[in-house]
């Protein structure tokens, strides 16, 4: 099979990279099918709604987490080559993509007017999950080598997307965006919440400051950005903080680790 792909996945017809990674006992590629696109919901709702009680509610009466964007998205699968299990997951969608269909998921909670100039380098992620059973930095890696094999296929530079925290708190919300002011992006890209989205004020700081959560850590140990003040997500359950990640910016033990056939 050559590098693009005509299968029916998340574009809608459009040619798509062919994403196709081993490491370990793991290999990465994108969905092809929608029992396979079903298979990362069931993964996402098993992980969101069972694990961390969060996730939307009217995903109980159907054990998958499914809105109307994952018609519309590529979806990246990690598989345990040994049982065909998909046990780790991210949704994707372009700029031009998102002008396509819906718009970006992100959207909903944040404004997107400070990235308009650059929407055809975009690439919105979401919705990442691993099961608890294989949460390794073989999984993770694989599943950042096939999200920049598929940017860089794509010719896409800006990685943007919600990071999460598991909290209905504001205060702990407000106490995790003091932590991260030091890792705001350039003045170009900060934004705010959407008026539905804004989370009111905190009553102080907690007693025992929260932490920041693991996956968002991640992001900014190879040089991700936050792009401003958190939203809160009462659907979902969580409060948000739109994180961008410029891929020329990767830090060079990153961009080791997940782009290591690229000339650097």
């Amino acid at each position: 099979m050559g590098l693009f792909d005509l299968s029916a996945g998340g574009s809608a017809g459009l040619l798509t990279p062919h994403i196709s990674v081993e490491l370990g006992k793991y290999q990465i590629r994108l969905a092809a099918s929608e029992a396979e696109r079903e298979s990362a919901c069931r993964l996402r709702f098993k992980v969101f709604n069972l694990e961390l009680g969060e996730g939307l509610m009217s995903s109980y009466s159907t054990g998958l987490d499914k809105d109307r964007f994952d018609y519309v998205c590529d979806h990246l699968i990690v598989e345990d080559r040994s049982t065909g299990e998909v046990v780790g997951t991210y949704r994707m969608q372009s700029g031009s993509e998102a002008r396509r269909h819906w718009g970006y998921y992100s959207a909903q909670e944040f404004d997107f007017a400070a990235y308009e100039p650059v929407r055809e380098q975009v690439l919105e992620l979401g919705r990442a999950s691993i099961d608890r059973d294989h949460r390794s930095s073989e999984v993770l890696t694989l599943l950042w080598r096939g999200i920049a094999q598929y940017s860089r296929s794509c010719g896409l530079r800006y990685l943007i997307g919600c990071s999460s925290l598991n909290s209905q708190d504001p205060a702990e919300g407000w106490a995790i965006y003091e932590q991260l002011k030091p890792f705001l992006a350039s003045a170009e890209f900060i934004t705010r919440p959407t008026s539905a989205y804004t989370l009111p004020p905190g009553s102080g700081l907690p007693q025992n400051p929260p932490k920041i959560p693991r996956l968002l850590k991640t992001y900014i140990g190879v040089g991700a950005r936050i792009c401003g003040e958190p939203a809160w997500d009462r659907e979902f359950g969580t409060i948000d903080f739109l994180t961008l990640l410029d891929l020329r910016q990767l830090t060079p033990a990153a961009r080791n680790r997940f782009l290591p056939d690229e000339e650097h």
